[in-house]
């Protein structure tokens, strides 16, 4: 008894102060006319006494008194209930809103402020994932609290916090799944659809028993300014088609998810020509089947694809029902989009073609020379390329000793086969695809002729040196002298064979000092087929 007096020692418990129950209960009622207060296990209970006897009031009241001055005696409070305020938080999961990637959740608070409680979202692992506020709802005592950016198919715990990060039990059920993604099977009514009558409605339908909020993109294919949405819970969408010359697809969007998609498309639209698309370095040709497109109300562009900045040298003709575009202005290696669309309304496209043209090839040349015979004069040679793709390749022959000789062929496929107008030259083979240069390749069957460096002398007016012919005959040959710059007379010099060799010795006087020349020796038959070419100055 000395704990509890030394504990309370103004006579309080429970925050009730025992005089002033005896005061209240005295001042307050009449005689007969007070409810009775019983000790009933360590608990106060109250019955409305009637006035009927005195006698039983007389017992009843003494009771009271003699229990009461007895407890005050003896511990000095005053008996009653020990009173303890208790709070509660409850997950209301059947009431929660729970999606693929948000979860709507409820709960049911009690003897506490909603402000001062925090929900904590935990994954599976235990990690924390995000803490969300209560809101209050249009229910008493039922509050909100939502999360976004959660994983589809997961499972995830839910723990109550106080404003001191003390834990606020939720029970054990305190976690929810979210969906996983689901895939919408589309039908579409065509029960007041009527081309011929220009009535373009058209009905989308899903099955959507929980009225999931489900958003359906209509997206016009030729014009996405004309793309329509709707937003419904029944499952039912319904669209009037702004324009029946496109494709249309439906994607329905479930918290930003795709959940199904179909197509529609009722009309014949530009397609490509088989076999008639050729795209190149710089150039593009292609053959188009207009369908129902009216071809005198189109234009149609070629656009980079990284900037949209248009190319110029577009050129479009119709062939009776056949449309043909050619470009031939565009860059190696490059990204391009050509579009057809309607004058009247540049947003809208009847046919968008993504392309890009070739790099700039090279390609590697070998000689097949198992038909050329030097004895029977017969020149014939086979050039091979790698080109799978059957690209026209131009090829141009190149005759070093004289030019006159030149050729060009033009090549289709992996081969080219060349007769050499003439043995005593030397060669090359350029190859060109579309103006750019793709593969050379320089050769020779001779030996060429060659000035002796160490004979050689130059003096003020006279030139001596001896020539190695080579493979040339000599009896083919003259020798000639003239000035570089082609002011004065050509002089012709006599040859001197030198016996039992190829060479030939070469000699002139007259010369004019400090003069530049080109010594020439050439074909006696042909005057352009020069053998050898040496430019020299004599001194001063």
């Amino acid at each position: 008894m000395n704990q509890f007096n030394m504990q309370n020692s103004k006579n309080e418990y429970n925050n009730f102060i025992m005089d002033e129950i005896i005061v209240n209960k005295e001042a307050s009622h009449e005689t007969g006319e007070y409810n009775e207060i019983q000790i009933v296990n360590g608990l106060i209970a109250t019955v409305e006494e009637k006035s009927s006897s005195s006698k039983d009031s007389t017992s009843k009241a003494m009771t009271i008194s003699s229990s009461i001055g007895m407890v005050v005696g003896m511990v000095g409070i005053v008996i009653g209930t020990i009173v303890s305020i208790s709070t509660s938080l409850n997950f209301l999961n059947t009431e929660s809103i729970i999606g693929i990637s948000q979860a709507k959740c409820f709960f049911e608070l009690s003897n506490m402020n909603y402000d001062e409680v925090y929900i904590q979202l935990e994954d599976g692992s235990g990690q924390v994932i995000q803490l969300a506020n209560l809101f209050p709802t249009d229910l008493d005592n039922q509050y909100v609290a939502t999360f976004y950016d959660l994983s589809p198919h997961s499972t995830y715990y839910l723990q109550g916090l106080n404003d001191e990060g003390e834990e606020v039990s939720l029970g054990k059920n305190n976690f929810f799944t979210t969906l996983d993604i689901p895939h919408y099977d589309i039908t579409i009514d065509t029960s007041a659809y009527d081309k011929s009558n220009e009535q373009y409605d058209l009905t989308f339908s899903i099955d959507n028993p929980n009225k999931y909020h489900i958003e359906a993109l209509l997206i016009c294919e030729n014009d996405e300014t004309l793309n329509q949405h709707l937003l419904a819970i029944d499952g039912i969408y319904s669209f009037t088609l702004p324009n029946i010359l496109s494709s249309y697809r439906l994607e329905l969007y479930q918290e930003d998810f795709l959940v199904g998609q179909t197509t529609f498309s009722d009309y014949m639209g530009i397609e490509i020509i088989d076999e008639t698309i050729e795209i190149g370095i710089s150039s593009i040709y292609m053959g188009l089947s207009p369908g129902e497109i009216y071809t005198d109300a189109i234009s149609v562009s070629i656009v980079t694809n990284n900037n949209l900045s248009e190319v110029a040298g577009v050129e479009f003709a119709l062939d009776g029902y056949e449309l043909f575009v050619t470009c031939y202005e565009l860059e190696a290696n490059t990204d391009y989009i050509l579009k057809i669309s309607d004058i009247a309304r540049p947003s809208f496209t009847y046919f968008s073609y993504h392309f890009k043209t070739i790099p700039i090839p090279q390609y590697e040349i070998t000689i097949d020379d198992s038909n050329f015979d030097i004895v029977n004069n017969v020149y014939n040679l086979t050039f091979n390329i790698h080109n799978p793709h059957n690209y026209l390749i131009d090829a141009h022959l190149n005759c070093l000793n004289d030019e006159t000789l030149n050729d060009s062929f033009l090549i289709i496929g992996n081969t080219l086969n060349i007769t050499l107008p003439t043995l005593y030259s030397e060669y090359r083979l350029d190859l060109t695809q579309e103006e750019y240069d793709v593969g050379s390749i320089t050769f020779s069957y001779y030996t060429p002729m060659r000035v002796l460096s160490d004979t050689l002398l130059i003096e003020s007016t006279t030139f001596n040196t001896e020539v190695d012919l080579g493979s040339v005959p000599i009896e083919n040959i003259s020798a000639f002298i003239r000035p570089r710059d082609g002011m004065g007379d050509e002089l012709e010099v006599e040859i001197a064979p030198i016996e039992n060799t190829s060479r030939i010795s070469l000699r002139m006087e007259g010369l004019i000092n400090n003069t530049s020349y080109f010594l020439e020796i050439r074909d006696n038959s042909r005057a352009t087929l020069v053998y050898l070419n040496y430019a020299f100055e004599t001194l001063a």
